[in-house]
C-alpha cells in the first residue's frame, strides 16, 4: 500500500468515535501478529501487512472504569424512576445509560490489550449509539410535558406527529452509527471510507434533529406561556423548569454532537483524534450531566403528579372539570 493510499483513505480512530486507519508496516513475518508502530501508540491490529489504527493512545483504565460507575449509578436511579413514576417512555434512557456503562467498560478492557477488536468494537458501537437512545426520551417528554399541562393544543402544530417525526430520525441516527462503526473494524480501505461517509451522515442528521427539536421546544414554551401560562402559575405548577430541562440537556446534547462532528471532520492527525481527553470532557461528562439533570427535574414526576389530582377532582379536559362519581353499596 503507497505511502499516497495511506494519506488519502486513512481516518484514525483515537476511542469510541473514530474510524481505524490502515498504516503501512514492512513486509515481514509478524504481518499477522497484532502489534503496535511505537509503545507510545498508536495501537492496533497488522492486517495483510497494514496496521489498523484502533487507538492514537493507550486508553485510560482508572477513568473508563470511573465512569463506568458513575453510568451505573445513574442508571439504577432512574430505572427506579421509571417504576415509581411509571414513566414507560424513558426505556429508551435507560437503554442508553446501559450503552454508556458497557461502552466504557469496553474502553477499560482496551487499556489491557489495544490490539484486541472486540473491546475497541464494543466501546466503538455502544458510545456512539448510547446518544441517540437518549435523544429519544428527551423527545418524547415534551409531548409528555405539554399534555400533563393540557397545553397540547395550544398550536396547530401536532406534538404527535412531531414526536414521531423525532423518534424515527433517531432510530436512523442509531442504524447509521451502528453500521459506520462497525464496518471498517474489517481493515478494509474501502469499508473504512464508507463507514466514516456513514458516521459523519449520522452525526450531521443527530446535530440537524437536536437544533430543530430545540427550536420546537422553545415555540411550545412560548405558547402555553401565552396561552395558559397564568392558569398555569395561579395553581402552583412549577411548569416552567421542566421546559428548561429539556432544552438544557437538548443543548449538552449539541454540543456533544459537534465537537464529535469536529473530530470526524479532521480526520487523521486531527487536534480533537489525537487526545483522549475530549471523550470525557464532551461525550461523557455531557451524558452524565444529561442523566443527572433528568434524575433531579423528572418529567414523570410532573406527569405523576397530574395524574394523582385526576383521581382526586376528576379528569381534567379543556379547562374544564368532570367529577367522576363513585358506586357505593345500597344499604
Amino acid at each position: 500500500m503507497s505511502h499516497l493510499f495511506k494519506r488519502t483513505l486513512s481516518i484514525s480512530y483515537y476511542q469510541s468515535s473514530t474510524l481505524p486507519k490502515p498504516a503501512t508496516v514492512p513486509n515481514n513475518s509478524s504481518h499477522q501478529l497484532p502489534i503496535t508502530m511505537n509503545e507510545d501508540g498508536p495501537f492496533g491490529p497488522v492486517v495483510n501487512g497494514t496496521q489498523i489504527v484502533f487507538f492514537e493512545y493507550l486508553p485510560n483504565k482508572p477513568a473508563a472504569f470511573s465512569f463506568v460507575a458513575l453510568f451505573g449509578l445513574v442508571t439504577v436511579a432512574h430505572l427506579v424512576f421509571l417504576f415509581i413514576y411509571r414513566a414507560w417512555f424513558f426505556i429508551p434512557f435507560i437503554l442508553g445509560g446501559i450503552c454508556e456503562i458497557f461502552g466504557y467498560y469496553g474502553r477499560a478492557q482496551a487499556h489491557d490489550d489495544p490490539t484486541e477488536a472486540g473491546p475497541f468494537i464494543l466501546q466503538n458501537v455502544l458510545l456512539l449509539a448510547g446518544t441517540p437512545f437518549l435523544a429519544a426520551t428527551i423527545y418524547m417528554s415534551l409531548r409528555r410535558v405539554a399534555a400533563a399541562l393540557d397545553s397540547e393544543n395550544v398550536s396547530s402544530i401536532s406534538l404527535r406527529w412531531l414526536t414521531k417525526f423525532y423518534v424515527l430520525i433517531d432510530i436512523a441516527c442509531i442504524a447509521s452509527q451502528f453500521i459506520g462503526s462497525i464496518i471498517p473494524a474489517s481493515g478494509d480501505a474501502e469499508a473504512i471510507r464508507k463507514g466514516r461517509i456513514i458516521l459523519i451522515a449520522g452525526l450531521v442528521l443527530q446535530l440537524s434533529a437536536l437544533s430543530i427539536f430545540i427550536t420546537t421546544s422553545l415555540y411550545f414554551y412560548r405558547r402555553i406561556r401565552d396561552e395558559t401560562g397564568p392558569f398555569l402559575d395561579s395553581s402552583f405548577v412549577r411548569w416552567r423548569r421542566y421546559f428548561r430541562t429539556i432544552e438544557a440537556v437538548t443543548v449538552l446534547m449539541i454540543v456533544r454532537s459537534i465537537v464529535r462532528a469536529v473530530e470526524y471532520l479532521q480526520g487523521e492527525g486531527g487536534f480533537v483524534i489525537s487526545h483522549e481527553v475530549f471523550i470525557y470532557l464532551f461525550d461523557a461528562s455531557l451524558m452524565f450531566l444529561v442523566m443527572l439533570i433528568f434524575l433531579a427535574i423528572h418529567p414523570g414526576r410532573l406527569i405523576s403528579r397530574k395524574g394523582k389530582r385526576n383521581k382526586r377532582k376528576g379528569y381534567l379536559q379543556g379547562g374544564h372539570v368532570q367529577l367522576v362519581e363513585y358506586a357505593t353499596s345500597l344499604d
